[in-house]
């Protein structure tokens, strides 16, 4: 499966132009167009000057602000390390839906859900936002065309379930799931770990369900993770480490979660004694 992480940065096309905004750049911009307009006013950049003017313009930039604020919420919202493929593709589809909401709302007249756009403008971009959002449709069917987890809901909870056959699984693993749904003493572990830590517990007594599930699980949904070890790795190797060439233990510690017990390790170690 496609990385969510990279392709909910979504290129949106606006009014002729590709626009790709990172973090709250235009959100930004916006709050302080009228320090933009003074400073480009004492440059005598008055072409700058002129849009900071153009009303139509501005509600435009604040339209823009509003969905880049959401496309930001979304991107982050898939991040963790805790984020697998059913969570994700459950927020997409959410993501999906709000569009055809906002594309409904819109169309009504009402951009309310585009809070910084003021009320009296609102029909001077109503066609341009409604083409905006059909594009932004499209553009999200093309790169996830197939958002259906529903054959995954074993995974989620196996003791909510009823037809074993609709899964597509085959007989052992159907075997075992049965089983699995019915043994009442892992409903209590099931509620109070995550869905990884439940998986991991079982697979001695339920080897092939949990092997399933758990290789449904540890497909990467983001690329929050090869991410994370970049940045890791940015830190490690700076300037004045330039040197450093074996850097997969220090890469080991910097990505792993486990603590090391400091002293612990002290007590192992002979202190320096002084001559």
């Amino acid at each position: 499966m496609s990385s969510y992480g990279s392709q909910v940065r979504i290129l949106v096309t606006a009014y002729g132009s590709k626009v790709v905004i990172q973090r709250k750049v235009l959100s930004r911009v916006l709050e302080l167009k009228d320090e933009m307009k003074m400073f480009f006013e004492q440059d005598k950049n008055y072409e700058f000057v002129l849009l900071l003017e153009d009303k139509i313009w501005c509600t435009k930039l604040a339209y823009l602000s509003d969905i880049f604020v959401i496309f930001n919420k979304i991107n982050s919202s898939i991040q963790g390390p805790n984020e697998n493929i059913l969570t994700s593709t459950d927020k997409l589809v959410g993501f999906q839906k709000q569009i055809t909401l906002w594309k409904k709302k819109v169309q009504e007249g009402n951009l309310e859900r585009f809070e910084s756009v003021p009320k009296d403008c609102y029909k001077d971009i109503k066609i341009i936002v409604i083409d905006h959002l059909t594009a932004l449709e499209e553009r999200i069917i093309h790169y996830f065309p197939k958002l259906d987890i529903q054959k995954y809901d074993w995974v989620r909870n196996p003791f909510h379930i009823t037809d074993t056959s609709v899964y597509d699984l085959n007989l052992n693993e159907e075997e075992e799931l049965i089983l699995l749904s019915n043994n009442r003493d892992l409903i209590s572990k099931h509620s109070e770990e995550s869905i990884n830590s439940f998986w991991i517990n079982i697979n001695c007594d339920y080897p092939l369900i949990a092997k399933r599930a758990l290789n449904i699980l540890l497909q990467f949904s983001t690329s929050y993770l090869c991410e994370f070890g970049f940045s890791a790795l940015v830190n490690i190797k700076t300037k004045k480490r330039e040197r450093l060439i074996n850097v997969e233990d220090n890469m080991r510690v910097a990505l792993s979660h486990l603590r090391p017990n400091i002293n612990e390790i002290m007590k192992k170690r002979q202190p320096q004694i002084s001559h």
